[in-house]
């Protein structure tokens, strides 16, 4: 696939001639965690992505130095069972490897204390509780909700002007902190009436809470939920007709929730993303060739999907690793990830690791955001004037 770019530029300078790893070689072994299937938490894309990921790497860059590169998954089956993801940190110790990729699980604090008492570095994901946002051993080129409810307050006050948002939260620690430190305590700050309307994290009945939400007319209403709650409350929301702006996470543009509905029904929502979506507001082929990788490599995966997090992560860490070489200790590649400023990510946002960024979240790298617009049946434009940053927006309102 990679023969398709002669010339052409990526994240890392000239786009190599594909090379195959030498399976003779020993395998650099590199962990992953996920949930694929559960009530609550479970996004299968990002797993996908990983294999993706590691069948792009082995087949045309060569490996990490020349060796296989060998994704050894945990798949969790709770999303929010503590003992179970430290039983999955447990064994990919015991399996030896160098460095976790993350996927997704509401538990996975459990399993950052067990990597930190080893240092086995945290690499991406998407980072859904407090643990995995400061930690010393994580790494993270997602905003999180942090991210994304900073980019929707600024661009619903800021930008657009509204003066009465809505915030719509699940009951979960961490989800709660992101909706109301980073979401519903920015945009008060930056001049609008906010009102808070939580839900529970397992909930059946979605109707209730968006009335809540959509009472008092909001100019704009805030959403975090994702998984299996983006078509309900999506739903609900059509049900009452609001003329509200709806923001919600990334996760909830995947097509397979917007199917559920009717895309027809959703256009105007908005979604923050962390890559630019618009080709001419790039200047290498990381988009194109992200998009070609997973029709080669995992063609059941769509692009428009949250994979995009863990497709970026891995490639951070490959060419990181790349970089070391196969003998790369945990302490090496955690002492480079520390030592990156503006960093080209892969598809992304340039990463910082100095854990400055964002002083309350010393583990986010990479936080910025880009707003979109659903403006087609798989087409979105970007609202945002290019990357929203974050950290400035956090230092200038809440600190």
């Amino acid at each position: 696939m990679l023969s398709r770019f002669p010339d052409a530029i990526w994240f890392e300078g000239e786009v190599p001639e594909p090379v195959a790893a030498d399976d003779s070689l020993a395998p650099v072994k590199v962990g992953f965690m996920n949930v694929d299937s559960a009530p609550v938490g479970a996004m299968p894309e990002l797993h996908t992505a990983t294999d993706g990921f590691e069948k792009f790497v082995n087949a045309e860059l060569g490996g990490i130095d020349g060796h296989p590169m060998e994704i050894v998954p945990c798949l969790l089956g709770n999303a929010l069972a503590p003992e179970e993801a430290a039983g999955c940190a447990r064994k990919l110790v015991d399996e030896g490897v160098v460095a976790v990729l993350g996927g997704i699980g509401l538990s996975n604090g459990a399993a950052l204390a067990i990597l930190e008492e080893n240092g086995i570095p945290w690499v991406g994901g998407i980072p859904v509780n407090n643990d995995e946002m400061v930690s010393p051993v994580s790494f993270q080129f997602s905003g999180g909700s942090p991210g994304a409810f900073t980019a929707f307050a600024h661009q619903a006050v800021a930008v657009d002007g509204n003066e009465k948002v809505a915030v719509l939260y699940a009951e979960y620690p961490a989800i709660e902190m992101s909706a109301l430190q980073y979401g519903a305590d920015v945009a008060e700050a930056l001049g609008a009436e906010v009102n808070r309307v939580s839900f529970p994290m397992v909930s059946q009945d979605f109707a209730a809470p968006v009335q809540k939400a959509v009472e008092g007319n909001p100019d704009a209403i805030m959403v975090a939920a994702a998984d299996l709650s983006c078509a309900p409350v999506m739903q609900a929301l059509i049900d009452l007709d609001t003329t509200a702006t709806i923001y919600m996470v990334g996760a909830c543009a995947d097509v397979r929730q917007l199917d559920k509905v009717g895309v027809d029904n959703v256009q105007g929502y908005r979604f923050n993303v962390e890559g630019r979506v618009e080709p001419e507001d790039t200047d290498n082929a990381d988009a194109e060739i992200y998009t070609l990788a997973l029709e080669k490599y995992a063609p059941e995966t769509s692009p428009r999907s949250a994979a995009t997090v863990s497709f970026r992560a891995g490639m951070n860490l490959w060419a990181l690793m790349n970089d070391l070489g196969a003998d790369a200790t945990s302490q090496e590649i955690m002492d480079a990830f520390r030592s990156k400023i503006d960093q080209p990510s892969f598809d992304g946002h340039p990463y910082t690791c100095d854990g400055k960024q964002i002083p309350a979240l010393p583990s986010m790298c990479a936080p910025q955001q880009v707003i979109v617009e659903l403006v087609g049946s798989s087409e979105f434009v970007e609202v945002s004037e290019g990357w929203v940053d974050v950290p400035t927006i956090i230092a200038d309102t809440v600190g």
